[in-house]
């Protein structure tokens, strides 16, 4: 399982902490947890029980911290591009991350896997456990709700 789906795991948690050695943490308990409870679980779900975990792993993290992450960091790639647009991204993205804090945790999740890590809905609706019709009304509701949010 592991070798399968570690790389999968490590983008999703990546996406949503935006700290690689936090993701790297997270992903590693993830299969941890699944580890000691592999003795009661049925193999046909694989994907969905692992995103099912990490996103519980996550969750748990951040109440221990107490914290929440609202902001994101934005990289100089280069010296080239001026302050004002270096300003200018930074904005954008911390609107962006203010809008989808707005979505319930589904909706978040389908626009993460959807939109940030490129997967099909019907590769989404596996990971999450859901049909792929129900993939496609919650991305649409979640456009729709963001949408209005950055009106």
């Amino acid at each position: 399982m592991y070798n399968t789906y570690a790389d999968d795991i490590f983008r999703y948690l990546l996406v949503r902490v935006r700290d690689r050695s936090l993701a790297e943490d997270l992903t590693a308990d993830t299969f941890t947890k699944a580890w000691q409870r592999l003795d009661g679980f049925d193999f046909k779900q694989v994907r969905p029980w692992l995103y099912k975990i990490a996103k519980n792993t996550m969750t748990d993290h951040w109440r221990k911290k107490q914290t929440l992450v609202t902001e994101v960091e934005v990289e100089v790639v280069s010296g080239a591009e001026s302050i004002e647009t270096q300003l200018d991204k930074q904005t954008q993205a911390k609107t962006i991350q203010k809008a989808l804090g707005t979505l319930s945790e589904d909706m978040r999740s389908v626009v993460t896997m959807r939109f940030m890590l490129g997967y099909s809905a019907k590769k989404t609706g596996e990971s999450l456990g859901m049909s792929e019709g129900n993939v496609r009304v919650m991305q649409y509701r979640a456009l729709k709700k963001l949408k209005e949010v950055l009106s």
